[in-house]
């Protein structure tokens, strides 16, 4: 898995396609044909990612739309952009955002 640390910055791959069902996204990877289902907040996260942006703005933003403590909001968003990163639906750069 990789790491998500403070710093870096995330954004979406242009390497998969997607669709809205019911709410849920459904992600198709176009190099690898796995298929990731987002439903929660991870529509909300998907959107964010579109640009490049960092973890702790997506926490942020996430503690002040939801009622969700921080240290719980940042462990979730790490987790989820873990779990993108494996899956190659995010490109991870340790260079600041523009």
């Amino acid at each position: 898995m990789v790491a998500i640390d403070s710093g870096l910055t995330v954004v979406a791959t242009d390497n998969c396609v997607t669709t809205t069902i019911n709410g849920e996204i459904v992600l198709l990877n176009n190099e690898t044909g796995r298929y990731q289902g987002l439903s929660g907040v991870g529509p909300d996260i998907w959107e964010r990612i579109q640009e490049p942006t960092e973890p702790a703005d997506i926490v942020s933003a996430l503690v002040g739309e939801y009622d969700v403590d921080r240290n719980r909001a940042a462990n979730d968003v790490e987790h989820f952009l873990e779990t993108l990163a494996g899956e190659q639906l995010i490109n991870v750069d340790a260079s600041p955002t523009p």
